[in-house]
């Protein structure tokens, strides 16, 4: 059955995203760093213990599409999203810029084109909800809803569905606290899709083959609580997934990721952080021989010399993780923090930024 994605405002769905930051890695609205004093290398308890985390999300390396909503002004409209319907405006607090909705609308990414294989990740927010549901639908070119990634609040839950066309493809509800943020995620590798919120996979499924993608539509609908309640949206990141560490790094030599996380303006990583350290943990294992030079890379926001700083910091955190709680010999490890010296994109923008938002590991 053919899906026009005019018939998605007929369903109940909606959407949302969101990320974090790093010397290496999506973030999170950036805030710019603070001119703070120089803190001393991270000790090893001050680390999370990223061998007990579950997770097992890998994000994409390339970025297709990028939004923090940090370039845009007043109430003007979001510069990298056509809306339609509604009404939405950016809401901001030290640290947090979220484009917010009281009312049904429909966001569309200026996003041309998928790959094959790929990574959506988003935060949404749900303020005071009644009956809110939220959905990202991949849709062709000729307007046909491929893919669908319900939310619908219930209660104290969220349930999360995956619709291909009319065939159900899982649901899962999970407890959530309204106001918090939520992060979503779902992944399509070689035809095995899995959904993820806050890092737990929820949905598995194989065998999926869509068609050529054309753009992301985000739809909000509002219920029981319109005017009252809201739905806030923090970051979406589309992104091209690549083939795991070891395969890369055999052949090219050079491994880059934006899935090592670390919080605003420290070299503490995220727990969320662990499926990408775990692989390079793992292929280090695989291949005795194998060197490493572990490079930290900012965007160019702030100041220069505190980014520097701050990525060779970032930089040391990973090899004191991957030594201490991974058991990689030190002197397999070095460290290099680049601050914002090697942009791969431009600063002017938030998807460039976040390109450059980077942790990479080259073969030695």
């Amino acid at each position: 059955m053919r899906r026009h994605v005019a018939v998605i405002s007929l369903l109940a769905l909606v959407l949302l995203p969101a990320g974090r930051a790093l010397a290496g890695g999506h973030e999170a609205a950036p805030a710019a760093p603070a001119p703070a004093a120089q803190a001393a290398a991270p000790q090893p308890g001050q680390q999370p213990n990223l061998t007990a985390v579950k997770a097992d999300f890998v994000p994409g390396d390339k970025t297709v599409f990028f939004d923090d909503f940090s370039d845009m002004v007043g109430d003007e409209p979001p510069p990298h999203w056509k809306v339609r319907g509604g009404s939405f405006a950016l809401k901001t607090a030290p640290g947090i810029r979220q484009l917010t909705t009281t009312s049904d609308g429909t966001l569309t990414a200026r996003l041309r084109g998928l790959p094959k294989n790929f990574t959506v990740q988003g935060t949404v927010v749900f303020e005071h909800p009644g009956d809110f549901r939220s959905i990202w639908s991949l849709v062709t070119g000729d307007d046909n809803e491929a893919l669908r990634l319900f939310l619908q609040t219930q209660g104290d839950n969220l349930l999360i569905r995956m619709m291909k066309g009319d065939e159900d493809l899982g649901s899962k509800s999970i407890p959530a606290t309204w106001g918090e943020p939520i992060d979503i995620a779902w992944w399509l590798q070689n035809g095995r899709l899995r959904a993820y919120a806050n890092g737990q996979r929820l949905i598995d499924v194989n065998e999926i083959a869509l068609p050529a993608i054309a753009w992301l539509a985000i739809q909000n609908q509002l219920y029981g609580n319109e005017g009252n309640g809201a739905i806030g949206y923090r970051m979406v990141r589309v992104a091209e997934s690549a083939p795991d560490f070891s395969q890369i790094i055999n052949s090219t030599g050079r491994y880059v990721t934006h899935g090592i996380l670390f919080d605003t303006d420290s070299d503490r990583l995220k727990p969320e952080s662990a499926p990408v350290v775990k692989l390079v943990a793992q292929g280090l294992a695989a291949n005795p021989a194998l060197k490493l030079l572990i490079e930290g890379h900012t965007d160019s926001t702030g100041d220069a010399a505190h980014n520097l700083d701050l990525s060779k910091r970032r930089a040391e955190a990973v090899k004191a993780v991957l030594t201490t709680q991974f058991g990689v010999d030190a002197s397999r490890l070095t460290t290099a923090g680049l601050g914002s010296t090697k942009p791969v994109a431009p600063n002017d923008t938030p998807q460039g930024r976040a390109q450059n938002r980077r942790v990479e590991f080259v073969k030695q």
